[in-house]
């Protein structure tokens, strides 16, 4: 016999949602009652361990979690526990440790002797969590323990530990790896390594190695030549985690003669994919009777309290008083979602890139609200409002974001909805502008040069610092500017327009000025920058809309369900394309079908699909069409000639989009194009990628 076998204690820590979690289930669910026994989760991380001496259990606002599914993932092993909270610091400090940790702590010892624990094997990783909360001053007591039987056994190392690249063959030390991988986040924490006679290694239950070890000690059966029993071990040191106590009193009382009188052979599992595992053998000190030290390990009191930081037995205080914002630990449990999307469904998702994007919605209108309300969902932390006009009596149940008050204040749009925002997410960065949109057809006169001046220059601005820019004003001449704004700057635009069953969502595509070239027709799945513009469909300069018509026609009427819609596709039309490793330039898909899809298009999926130029639907029929518009060398608002002509006049040119008719036709050329004698034929040659929203008429009929 060689060396004593000691074993390093764990530790545990809190992440302060979870402080935050339990301070609204005590307020809300457990109140003053101090007899409840609150079961958690805890969760040891696979990553790369430090050089510390252990890997904490983390304890998270996801331990209160009655469903393990919201709680585990591929990379941790999850613990169960309990936890006792007291009302006053007087009751936590007269609680008696040892006391306390033997009565909650024996139902693991009993399910060890009943068996019960040979199939659920991650209840032998029990802990257990003694607490006082003062909800006022945010601070927390706490002790942890890890219960085991005090009086254990002696044991001594056969032989020096091994790392698995020394014990096994470099297959079998891969098919452990993987193996440990693939169990369940629970099976994890204690398991068995089986080597066949035939050389074949295979991972089984405790059960199932509980009944191997037995007829093998019994020479009932050879079946397989070497037999291990693997642990988590969440220690860094060379000797063995605390975990393994439990473990071998398990084998203690289930597999007696081999416990004391053969060599055990242990795994401990370690490194983010088990590579920097150890292998323990370990030979129990000889008894004249064995069943007596049986019975003594098991009548023994059980220990496993934590020292605390200070490296003394006693509890660690958590002071939360300056970290404890609830604006944060909101932000942390609403992008749940998302790491669950990014944990189970796909993991090489850039949360990162969405969450950093600056947002400009043009129009806090019903699209402009749902788009808002979307975009939070996707955890997108930059959005600027823009719009003139305010909440009136009509919009309250229509456009989510406001309410009756703000109608009966008229509110300006822009600020309400910023309000609204932080309301439902205080750490967001939102802002509102109240801009008025300089519009063509729409006279500019003396008195309102200096306003219009100012309103370019800060829409400008504004198009400038943001990383894609939402259209989703009210009329098409609206979105004319921020068109050409988004062409000149080379900005991702995001069109959506409502009719009354009917809608639009477009991608803008993009533009190179300095090498300008013909799109291509030919291609079955356009470029980037081959894709239209919203204004690339017309035959005529956007106009005054508001001239002549009646209220219901100066009014987008839709049905109610419509902007959610168009809505929610817009941003998952934007979310998409920026996963997409061709980003904005990726190519367009059309069609609706995935059998029109060949093993060759590769370039055509991302990460979240395919990527459409625009998405036309009806709710006359449900249906969805998929189509494209080609950029158009003539159109009015991002054609060279037109772009250039912004360039080198900024302002004036504007001035003169408004106030002059037809200027946009002369200077993009489509007034030759409406000259040609075959105008018709073009027409009908371009029906098919004609716009349906509330401005048809403007389109190619």
């Amino acid at each position: 016999m060689s060396e004593y076998v000691k074993f390093t204690k764990l530790r545990t820590t809190t992440d302060c949602t979870f402080w935050a979690k339990f301070a609204e289930l005590k307020i809300d669910k457990f109140k003053l009652d101090e007899k409840i026994v609150i079961n958690l989760w805890g969760s040891y991380s696979l990553q790369a361990l430090n050089e510390n001496n252990t890997n904490p259990l983390v304890l998270d606002f996801t331990s209160f979690n009655e469903d393990l599914e919201t709680v585990s993932n591929n990379s941790s092993v999850i613990c169960f526990g309990h936890m006792i909270n007291t009302n006053t610091f007087e009751a936590f400090l007269q609680t008696n440790p040892e006391k306390f940790i033997d009565s909650m702590g024996r139902n693991m010892i009993d399910s060890i002797k009943d068996g019960s624990v040979l199939q659920e094997s991650w209840k032998l990783s029990l802990f257990l969590v003694l607490a006082y909360s003062d909800l006022k001053k945010y601070k927390f007591y706490y002790w942890v323990a890890h219960p085991t039987p005090l009086i254990l056994p002696e044991m001594y190392y056969q032989e020096a530990p091994k790392l698995i690249n020394e014990e096994f063959t470099t297959n079998h030390a891969e098919d452990l790896c993987r193996g440990f991988l693939q169990l369940d986040s629970r099976a994890k924490n204690y398991f068995t390594v089986l080597i066949s006679k035939d050389d074949k290694m295979s991972i089984a239950d405790l059960a199932t190695g509980v009944e191997v070890i037995n007829l093998h000690t019994e020479k009932q059966s050879q079946e397989y030549k070497e037999i291990y029993f693997a642990f988590y071990d969440a220690c860094t040191s060379s000797e063995p985690g605390w975990p393994l106590r439990n473990l071998l009193c398990l084998l203690c009382w289930h597999c007696p003669t081999h416990y004391f009188s053969r060599i055990i052979q242990l795994i401990s599992i370690r490194g983010n994919k088990a590579q920097k595992s150890l292998v323990f053998k370990l030979k129990t000190k000889q008894y004249e009777n064995y069943k007596a030290v049986r019975d003594t390990l098991f009548q023994s009191p059980l220990v496993g309290w934590e020292s605390n930081a200070n490296n003394k037995m006693g509890p660690t205080i958590a002071d939360l008083s300056d970290t404890m914002d609830p604006s944060k630990l909101s932000d942390r449990a609403i992008n749940l979602n998302l790491k669950l999307m990014k944990w189970r469904l796909v993991p090489d998702l850039d949360l990162e890139k969405i969450s950093s994007l600056k947002c400009l919605l043009l129009g806090a209108g019903t699209l402009g609200c749902s788009v808002a309300r979307v975009l939070l969902g996707w955890g997108v932390n930059n959005i600027i409002f823009v719009d003139s006009s305010n909440v009136s009596h009509s919009n309250t149940v229509r456009q989510s974001l406001y309410n009756h008050e703000d109608a009966v204040k008229h509110k300006y749009k822009a600020y309400a909805a910023r309000d609204a925002l932080l309301k439902i997410r205080p750490s967001i960065n939102v802002e509102g502008e109240v801009l008025h949109v300089p519009m063509p057809g729409h006279v500019v006169g003396k008195s309102m040069l200096e306003s219009t001046k100012q309103s370019l220059e800060k829409l400008e601005e504004l198009v400038e610092k943001s990383d894609v820019v939402f259209l989703l004003l009210d009329s098409r001449e609206a979105r004319w500017l921020p068109t050409v704004l988004c062409s000149a700057k080379d900005k991702i635009a995001i069109n959506a327009a409502l009719g009354f069953d009917s809608y639009t969502v477009q991608r803008h595509g993009t533009r190179n000025f300095a090498t300008p070239t013909t799109p291509d027709l030919e291609a079955r799945y356009p470029r980037g920058m081959d894709l239209g513009c919203y204004f690339c469909n017309d035959v005529t300069q956007p106009g005054n809309s508001q001239t002549d018509r009646t209220l219901d026609q100066q009014c987008t009427v839709s049905r109610p369900g419509l902007s959610q819609i168009a809505a929610g596709l817009a941003v998952e039309l934007l979310v998409a394309l920026l996963q997409h490793p061709q980003g904005i330039e990726a190519e367009a898909l059309v069609g609706n079908s995935r059998d029109n899809i060949s093993p060759s298009d590769t370039e055509l999926v991302g990460l979240l699909g395919c990527i459409p130029h625009t998405i036309r639907g009806s709710l006359w029929n449900y249906d969805t069409q998929l189509t494209i518009t080609h950029r158009f060398t003539s159109c009015t608002a991002c054609s060279v000639p037109v772009i250039t002509e912004y360039k080198n006049r900024g302002l004036s040119f504007v001035l003169d989009a408004c106030n002059i008719p037809n200027y946009l036709e002369k200077l993009s050329g489509l007034e030759q194009i409406l000259k040609r004698p075959d105008l018709d034929e073009l027409c009908y040659a371009l029906d098919n990628i004609s716009d349906d929203d509330e401005d048809d008429q403007n389109s190619i009929p």
